[in-house]
């Protein structure tokens, strides 16, 4: 092949969309990695009364996870009614195998830890000058809140045992009290796999949420 022939074989037809080509299309099915270290961002709600741990790829991501932490830091984070706090470790990182081990803990009544081995956007929390911390606490959590996390970074780390069918429980009606008691763990394990907007934000009494929440469109 000549020079000529192997420059015309790379050039890209104007119809064709680069980013499909140095972006191969990504399986939907998680990656599972288990090498490398990860970040916690922690949530802790107040409502909730619990903690949730969201590990992070730091591998590609650090950058997007500097930028993230330089923001959370410019909150005096309290307790507030209806409120998660956030904060995120960037010097004490995590292997892939604790990460994995923390999302099978069953510790938590509302929510599991969750485990994300993809790409990390970059999170603007639309923090202004005039902001105070508690309206800055309003912005993360608007963004953030029940694990909003998920609208900013794929693949995450599941396993089939993960996902549960919320149909089940149709059915449980007659089943024995420790029946029951494992239809309500499948339900809260469930009720944190599925996507939308988590009722407590659409039902809160804080008019800002409820608007803001009603403009999102998760994809």
């Amino acid at each position: 092949m000549s020079s000529n022939d192997a420059k015309n074989s790379l050039k890209i037809s104007p119809n064709e969309n680069k980013d499909s080509i140095s972006d191969p299309p990504r399986s939907p099915d998680p990656s599972h990695i288990m090498d490398g270290q990860y970040a916690v961002l922690m949530e802790t709600s107040e409502k909730e009364c619990e903690s949730w741990y969201y590990f992070i790829r730091v591998d590609g991501n650090l950058p997007a996870l500097r930028h993230l932490q330089n923001q959370l830091e410019q909150v005096e984070w309290c307790i507030m009614d209806d409120l998660s706090t956030f904060d995120l470790d960037l010097e004490h990182l995590v292997t892939a195998k604790t990460a994995k081990q923390m999302t099978k803990l069953e510790l938590n009544s509302y929510s599991f830890h969750r485990k994300f081995d993809g790409k990390l956007q970059k999170i603007h929390l639309g923090f202004k000058k005039k902001d105070d911390d508690e309206r800055k606490m309003e912005r993360t959590f608007d963004l953030l809140g029940y694990g909003q996390i998920e609208d900013y970074i794929d693949d995450e780390d599941l396993d089939p045992e993960d996902l549960t069918d919320a149909s089940s429980e149709d059915d449980s009606d007659s089943d024995s009290d420790s029946d029951s008691s494992e239809d309500k763990k499948e339900f809260k394990k469930n009720k944190r796999r599925d996507p939308g907007i988590p009722p407590v934000l659409l039902n809160s009494s804080r008019p800002r949420w409820t608007r803001s929440k009603g403009l999102r469109k998760r994809v």
